[in-house]
């Protein structure tokens, strides 16, 4: 009796964190940190030609995980299930989740944007040798300042082996 009253805490608590980190209000925006063995997947801007995690603007009634899939497929083509909520931004109001594509990359070139308005092309990008995949220097400014650091923060954490 005891170890099924646990149990059910336990389920209850569990219960009260997945609430706790996906409010369906107060969602600014969502997005994917996307590793790879090469490094991390990431849009490069229309306008500016900055570099920009997957994320973008939350739809009245979804989830912040429906938000940062919705937008990665958008913005990268890819088709991603969420994992583990890696970070809150801005006053909680922007999360990044840990994503992992639903089928294997196996080819970095053909990475495409969906939604070319935003995003004029994929790239998977080392963010400390700021190589892309193909070998090339990336010496495109972030989109924000500080997003390097946590990109660079993330993939020393969470680099899929090769």
């Amino acid at each position: 009796m005891i170890h099924r009253l646990i149990f059910i805490v336990l389920l209850g608590l569990i219960g009260v964190v997945v609430a706790a980190e996906e409010p369906t209000t107060g969602i600014k925006a969502a997005g994917c940190f996307i590793p790879t063995d090469k490094g991390v997947v990431l849009g490069i801007g229309t306008f500016r030609g900055d570099i920009r995690i997957p994320m973008g603007k939350h739809e009245t009634g979804e989830t912040a995980r429906e938000t940062a899939i919705r937008e990665t497929r958008e913005e990268t083509g890819l088709e991603v299930t969420t994992g583990p909520l890696l970070r809150t931004l801005e006053n909680g109001r922007v999360f990044l989740f840990l994503c992992t594509p639903v089928t294997p990359i196996k080819d970095y070139s053909l990475l495409a944007p969906i939604d070319t308005i935003e995003i004029a092309r994929v790239i998977v990008l080392d963010p400390v040798t700021m190589l892309s995949h193909d070998g090339r220097k990336i010496d495109n400014p972030w989109r924000f300042a500080d997003n390097r650091a946590l990109i660079v923060e993330l993939y020393a954490k969470y680099k899929r082996p090769e």
